[in-house]
């Protein structure tokens, strides 16, 4: 491929507005009369992306438009797949399929269990999950950055080690071979892995023969190994670019070195990441990127356009002056007073979670009176955004989380959860009661009088049950409403009849106490929620997302084989892995009013944007410690600390912070 005299790499700054900045200037370079646009190629990083820029072309238009095609990189730690222009319906051949993810999550809980039983340590079905989860997620961002066992085996790392995590390592590397081994029997690999051979394909395609139609990366900020080298490729394409979010050009050089090595080394063979890197700056997983990519910061462009609603730039500087790293920070001191007005941007302070929500609802509902005016309020905390919603509520304005719930919090998951604990309590009274009072449980029936009649009967079985606390099972419920001394059946006629039916339809899942496979216990606990809840269970949102989770689950272990459950490790084992589904409302909230989550809200556009929950601890969320690696020693073994988590608050913060109108 004959490359360009100079890769085409540009930025466009946090208070222009990226996805209309960048929708501006493809329009005039691009539209012609008849498939102008519709030959050009976006490379996005999520499927929100494509979202955003979907909007951003409508409302720059003005007018009909054939939009360009839009492919998904994928962002691992956003858990998108790859678009189809990248993972083509053939790409078998050039990329083994990748394993089912719960399937490798139970196989490897189940290789847990065999190593620390030939240790002697026995785990409930639940930790072993945990356990498993934690290192699944260490072999994904192993693997994201090419880090091979092999790589890891030649590392002298054990005698700078404590010998708690000497433990913890070896037996990761136990695990990981293991599992490496039944991957190659499947010929399958790891998520990350395909992703890895996909891209690399990709680049040596282009490189080999540049395509014919332009290409464009927007808004992709991953600094894994892989994409890097696939921007690089499509900065150096003929009609390609590169179009970076946010990077700061007028940042002084000194601060920019004072940023850390990040993935440069200071001597050929030495580790490319330092213990002073400052990985939870704005700009650090840009200079990361730029290093993978083989540039430097003065090959970066500004974009030649900007959004619609663009703040003023003197607010750029501010915010860039706001995230000095500590050792740059002294400069506060001198700096003139233009640097550092944040004017726009006011702060608010609030005694409680309740009192924010109130004031939140209260900027909001002024701010949607104004006619065309967005509002957007972004959050960490979905607490809190379910508490916005609510106070919305009141005035008749509908908004929808677009960050979703998890799915334990939903109607469908909590009657899941409900049936799972009834099941571990062996029908405890408060359980139980929690399940039969549940919206779902009879709600529909054509039965008898209805759901009335049946919430009638479970407060009569409240009040029989008040006291001392029945025998464990279903025979202790039967034994405390036929209590001859008190003598229910006169006080609450047909109680004792009503309770033989409940107890013919719990009586499959809670007549025993055994351990189950997790194929068969999840099979059971579904035919016992239809049981109660009719098809009605199924029918929202968040029953087709428990459905699938079930599915998916079933299928998995039915494969994964083995892995008995303890009744009472279910309701642990379930609502950790549902607390990993978010169920996302469906479309029909208000047009101009949008909630995000830290994520959702990258690319996103508002007249007023809201940072809500900023407080230490939820935003930015404290580090989760990394059961199989100490972080400091991270960047002796050639891979970065994660640095995902950590860098994603203090790099939304700017973009939320640099729109027209911030709170």
């Amino acid at each position: 491929m004959a490359g360009k005299a100079r890769p085409s790499v540009y930025t466009i700054a946090a208070h222009r507005g990226f996805a209309d900045a960048l929708v501006a200037g493809l329009i005039p370079r691009y539209r012609e009369d008849t498939f102008g646009l519709a030959r050009l190629t976006l490379l996005l990083p999520s499927q929100r992306a494509v979202r955003n820029l979907t909007e951003a072309f409508i409302r720059a238009s003005g007018g009909g438009l054939l939009l360009p095609r839009m492919a998904v990189v994928g962002d691992l730690d956003l858990d998108e797949t790859l678009g189809a222009l990248l993972d083509p319906l053939g790409g078998g051949a050039v990329a083994p399929p990748a394993c089912d993810p719960v399937l490798r999550l139970l196989r490897l809980a189940e290789i847990l269990r065999e190593e620390l039983a030939a240790q002697g340590i026995v785990r409930g079905e639940a930790g072993l999950l945990r356990q498993a989860r934690s290192l699944a997620q260490s072999l994904d961002r192993l693997a994201a950055e090419e880090v091979t066992p092999e790589h890891l085996l030649s590392i002298d790392m054990l005698p700078e080690l404590a010998e708690h995590w000497q433990d913890s390592l070896r037996l990761f590397a136990r695990v990981q071979v293991r599992w490496q081994f039944e991957l190659d029997e499947r010929g399958q690999v790891d998520a990350p892995v395909r992703r890895n051979l996909l891209l690399a394909h990709a680049a040596r395609a282009w490189r080999a023969a540049p395509p014919a139609f332009p290409i464009i990366a927007a808004g992709v900020t991953s600094a894994a190994p892989a994409i890097a080298r696939l921007l690089r490729t499509v900065a150096d394409l003929p009609e390609g670019a590169v179009v970076l979010p946010d990077l700061d050009l007028a940042l002084e050089d000194e601060v920019w070195t004072a940023l850390g090595q990040a993935g440069a080394s200071e001597e050929p063979g030495g580790p490319p990441f330092g213990r002073g890197d400052h990985v939870t700056h704005p700009q650090y997983h840009l200079k990361l990127l730029l290093h993978r990519m083989g540039l430097a910061r003065d090959d970066v462009r500004n974009w030649h356009r900007a959004g619609i609603a663009a703040a003023p730039p003197a607010r750029s500087r501010a915010i860039s002056n706001l995230f000095l790293p500590p050792e740059a920070s002294a400069a506060w001191v001198h700096l003139p007073a233009a640097e550092r007005r944040l004017a726009g941007v006011r702060l608010m302070h609030s005694a409680h979670p309740e009192e924010e929500a109130q004031a939140i609802a209260i900027l909001v509902r002024q701010a949607l009176a104004v006619p065309e005016r967005r509002v957007a309020v972004v959050t960490p905390d979905r607490g809190l955004a379910q508490r916005v919603i609510a106070h919305l509520g009141r005035w008749n304005i509908a908004a929808d989380d677009t960050a979703g719930r998890p799915l334990p919090q939903t109607v469908a998951g909590r009657l899941l959860l409900q049936l799972a604990q009834a099941w571990a309590e062996r029908a405890a009274p408060v359980g139980l009661l929690a399940l039969l009072n549940h919206p779902l449980v009879m709600a529909n029936s054509g039965q008898g009088e209805g759901r009335p009649a049946w919430l009638e009967r479970v407060r009569h079985l409240d009040l029989v049950l008040r006291g001392p606390r029945p025998a464990p099972g279903l025979e202790g419920i039967r034994d405390a409403i036929r209590d001859p001394e008190r003598r229910w059946d006169k006080r609450f006629p047909g109680l004792g009849a009503w309770w033989d039916e409940v107890e013919l339809l719990l009586a499959p899942l809670l007549a025993g106490h055994d351990a189950l496979p997790l194929a068969a216990m999840l099979a059971l606990l579904a035919e016992m929620a239809e049981a109660l809840c009719g098809p009605a269970l199924w029918a929202n949102a968040d029953g087709r997302c428990l459905a699938q989770f079930v599915e998916q689950w079933r299928d998995a272990a039915a494969q994964a084989g083995g892995l008995p459950v303890d009744p009472a490790e279910v309701p642990a084992l379930l609502r950790d892995a549902m607390d990993e589904i978010s169920v996302r409302p469906p479309y029909g909230g208000h047009p101009r009013l949008a909630i995000y989550g830290l994520l959702e809200a990258r690319m996103s556009r508002a007249d007023l944007v809201i940072c809500a929950g900023m407080t230490e601890g939820s935003w930015p969320a404290a580090p989760a410690p990394d059961p199989c690696w100490r972080h400091r020693s991270c960047a002796r073994w050639a891979f970065p600390a994660p640095i995902s988590a950590l860098a994603l608050p203090p790099t939304i913060s700017p973009r939320c912070l640099a729109r027209p109108k911030s709170s």
